[in-house]
């Protein structure tokens, strides 16, 4: 008889457990990862509003705080600030991803 070649089963399970134990240790890294860089972009999209609220309270002091986000941005969706500067309503100040 000729032998055969290939993989005994021995071997591939020694494969197969080695990599669900890397695994097993690098997901939860990963997942912890991926939560810290949610966490702080949370931090830096409210020190922007933060910003932009106390910008928009020393621009319009007859005003004081924006009641909305909305006033802090460059108002809808997709638009840019008008040509003719900013406004009370529209004060661009924060993203129109922060402010919509």
């Amino acid at each position: 008889m000729r032998k055969q070649k290939g993989f005994s089963l021995i071997e591939l399970l020694i494969v197969v457990a080695i990599i669900l134990i890397i695994a097993a240790i690098a997901i939860p890294n990963l997942l912890r990862a991926r939560i810290a860089a949610n966490e702080s972009s949370a931090v830096s999209s409210v020190r922007t509003i933060n910003t932009g609220e106390v910008t928009y309270s020393v621009g319009y002091p007859a005003i004081g705080f924006s009641a909305t986000l909305g006033a802090l941005g460059p108002g809808a969706a997709g638009t840019v600030c008008p040509a003719t500067g900013p406004v009370s309503t529209n004060a661009c100040l924060i993203d129109s991803a922060l402010s919509n």
